[in-house]
């Protein structure tokens, strides 16, 4: 008996250190009398057992409170960052949209304006770029199949990209107007001055210069300079740059310019490719749209 007494001692203490005042205090309450000293004793020694067993199951119940509240944080958080990614990709994509019709609109004003083109539209699916992220050229997804020929024109809104280089039964391979193999004869807007403009195929800047003999009026920077079409290759007053600087080189009897291309080749998206030049707009003859899913 001793040993089991010893052995449990703990135990039996706290449960009469629980249980005893308790039972006092039902007593107290059934026979109403003043407190014995015994009595106040014993809530003096089982008080603090009380007062603990109370702080222990409170901080039991705070945690598993704080516990529970935490766990529904993580879950709303989680939530609320899905939620935000999920806006984040509808406004790129509403963006993207937004630029693609923006684009579109562009390309059908300039169809509207230059009627007399007939053109098939494409996509560009692809770009060889150089070390110093400028595009040397472009891919396309029109070819034969399309009566896509080398040689043809490709245009933008913005004015002229360059030409078809090579051409398969359903691509095509274009050279930039910057490329070193590429000539555009050309006239200075409103100024009577005719050249040839040729690419420099420069690895990291997209520069031609302009080669010319004589000139009827003073050259400025940012003068236009458009396609005289007297190479029957690349149809009139399509742009094709701007002078960069009014410094001369003379090399023999001509005289040199640095442009800057109109295009911008790094966002091409979208381009025509000129297929046949009328005098009077073709009833149904046009532009072909590009064709979806190819991208």
């Amino acid at each position: 008996m001793r040993e089991f007494l010893q052995r449990h001692r703990a135990a039996i203490l706290a449960f009469f250190g629980l249980t005893l005042p308790l039972f006092l205090l039902f007593v107290h309450g059934r026979h109403p009398r003043k407190t014995t000293v015994i009595e106040v004793a014993l809530m003096e020694i089982t008080g603090p057992v009380q007062e603990a067993a109370s702080r222990a199951l409170s901080g039991l119940s705070d945690l598993w409170n704080g516990y529970v509240a935490l766990t529904d944080v993580h879950d709303e958080n989680e939530r609320l960052k899905e939620d935000v990614r999920q806006l984040t990709e509808k406004a790129d994509r509403v963006r993207q949209l937004e630029l693609e019709n923006a684009e579109l609109r562009k390309m059908l004003d300039f169809k509207k304006q230059r009627r007399e083109l007939v053109t098939v539209g494409a996509h560009v699916i692809g770009k060889d770029v150089s070390p110093y992220t400028r595009v040397l050229r472009i891919a396309l997804d029109v070819g034969q199949d399309a009566h896509i020929l080398e040689g043809m024109p490709v245009i933008n809104a913005d004015g002229l990209v360059g030409r078809i280089h090579r051409v398969s039964s359903s691509f095509a391979e274009v050279m930039l107007v910057v490329d070193a193999r590429s000539t555009v004869n050309v006239k200075v807007a409103g100024k009577g001055v005719v050249g040839t403009v040729t690419g420099t195929s420069s690895q990291s800047n997209y520069d031609a210069r302009m080669s010319y003999l004589t000139r009827a009026e003073p050259l400025a920077q940012g003068d236009l300079l458009v396609t005289s079409g007297h190479d029957k290759v690349f149809p009139p007053d399509l742009r094709v740059g701007y002078i960069q600087s009014i410094e001369e080189r003379q090399r023999g009897v001509e005289y040199e310019l640095q442009v800057t291309p109109a295009v911008n080749f790094s966002d091409l998206e979208l381009v025509y490719v000129v297929t046949d030049v009328v005098s009077e707009p073709v009833e149904g003859a046009g532009t072909a749209a590009p064709q979806g899913g190819h991208r």
